[in-house]
């Protein structure tokens, strides 16, 4: 018991640690309250991201809800009801979410994103079923069903193709070309949503208002998913739009764990052993999002390649529900190693060296530029300002890397690291998502829904 209590303490803490960072990237706001942004208000992305949002959204309702009197409890509820009331209210007249928005609800997004309509529905959904289980008061309770009611209409009438049992999409969590077509990680996200949709509307929308036939059709897409996305007896990361299976390596082989649909373990271990063994970075240790073949007009490399870090915390995840508690262990150690002297965990790192090369021959030479707003999948007619502001982001987040953000180490053939886009929310929420399932304190609430 002594044991326990202990255990249970030092998570506490550290979970509290996590938090006062996420917090530093939150603002303010009269008509919400607290915002989530993906990086503090004046850094890289000073913008309410959907997709991240709904990651920490996640984390932010087994936090409220956990049996544990963690400190933090209140203060993710708050966030939550906060976001839900946010998205609620920046939902598009069609029924869709963009892929950013500032802060007073402005969509600034510049991509075809189609997956935020699931993580939008998800967001309210974790939030309606959390004060659901803490008993608390929800105002303009129907307007979030009509919301979610759109929201659902909209994915199946304008996003789903029924001949393929599938959702199309043209960028995701990637943000880039390679990312066209159906895609783990868009399927997997919209079956999340669909889902916890399912659980609302059988538990609170007393009224009907969520439509039954949208729920109906998650029947058949949970099967379609479970079993178009195997390969090799592993998952696969896409289908082309021509129908070609994309077999390449891609942290989106872990969406079916991430969005908690394990109906084939086996499969799901062999993508685990495919994603350690092709994305592992050979310098700096943890895994890649995908292979930097940088000649590729779809890849993006992004200051450098190099770990991500949310993504390694992910990986992490997987490894403490499988039981492997001392991979979990080792992959969070390394994430601590990268830490800056705040205790901020960054969105990714790359080697001086790379970093070098990409200032060099793509920054500089425009070909960046290129790859980042390349006219197929931006947004019909985006406004070029949304452009320009993008633009000046980057580069301002390139000196800034270059300036401050390197870690020089002379013994080293690659010269040292950088880091880039530090504190991110995201890295943070997924980390305290790792702490929790090592504690075990994750999937006994996640079985429940």
């Amino acid at each position: 018991m002594a044991k326990r209590t202990k255990e249970l303490t030092k998570l506490n803490d550290q979970l509290n640690e996590h938090m006062e960072i996420i917090l530093k990237c939150t603002i303010e706001n009269k008509k919400y309250g607290r915002l989530l942004l993906a990086s503090p208000p004046k850094s890289r992305y000073p913008y309410v991201y959907p997709r991240d949002t709904n990651c920490a959204t996640q984390l932010m309702r087994r936090l409220a809800g956990s049996t544990n009197d963690y400190d933090c409890r209140e203060q993710a509820f708050k966030i939550m009801e906060s976001m839900a009331h946010f998205m609620k209210d920046c939902i598009s007249p069609e029924g869709s979410w963009g892929q950013r928005y500032s802060l007073d609800g402005e969509d600034k997004s510049i991509y075809k994103q189609e997956d935020n309509v699931a993580h939008g529905i998800a967001i309210i959904c974790n939030y309606l079923l959390t004060a659901r289980f803490l008993k608390r008061e929800v105002k303009d309770m129907d307007d979030f069903f009509v919301c979610i009611n759109k929201a659902l209409d909209h994915s199946y009438t304008k996003l789903y193709e029924k001949e393929l049992n599938l959702f199309y999409s043209t960028t995701s969590i990637h943000e880039s070309a390679m990312e066209e077509g159906y895609t783990c990680w868009v399927n997997f996200s919209f079956l999340y949503a669909y889902s916890l949709a399912n659980e609302v509307a059988d538990k609170k929308d007393k009224k009907n208002i969520i439509k039954a036939d949208f729920l109906n059709f998650r029947h058949q897409f949970l099967y379609s998913v479970s079993e178009l996305f195997i390969g090799d007896s592993r998952y696969i990361r896409r289908t082309a739009p021509d129908g070609t299976r994309d077999m390449r390596p891609d942290f989106t082989l872990l969406s079916p764990f991430y969005f908690g649909f394990l109906h084939y373990k086996t499969q799901m271990e062999n993508s685990v052993n495919y994603i350690e063994k092709q994305l592992w970075d050979p310098e700096l240790g943890m895994i890649m999002r995908y292979l930097p073949f940088y000649k590729d007009f779809s890849t993006h490399v992004h200051a450098g390649n190099g770990p991500w870090l949310q993504y390694t915390a992910v990986l992490a995840q997987f490894h403490y529900w499988n039981g492997n508690i001392s991979r979990g262990d080792e992959l969070l150690k390394m994430i601590d190693s990268y830490k800056n002297e705040k205790g901020e965990i960054p969105e990714h790192l790359s080697t001086c060296r790379r970093f070098e090369e990409f200032m060099e021959r793509e920054w500089n030479t425009g070909i960046d530029f290129q790859k980042e707003f390349y006219k197929p999948i931006l947004l019909d007619n985006v406004d070029f300002d949304k452009i320009l502001e993008e633009a000046n982001n980057m580069h301002k987040s390139y000196e800034e890397t270059g300036s401050h953000c390197i870690i020089r180490d002379h013994t080293s053939s690659e010269g040292g690291y950088i880091q880039f886009a530090a504190p991110l929310m995201w890295s943070h929420a997924e980390y305290a998502r790792a702490l929790l399932l090592r504690a075990g304190d994750w999937w006994k609430i996640h079985r429940e829904e």
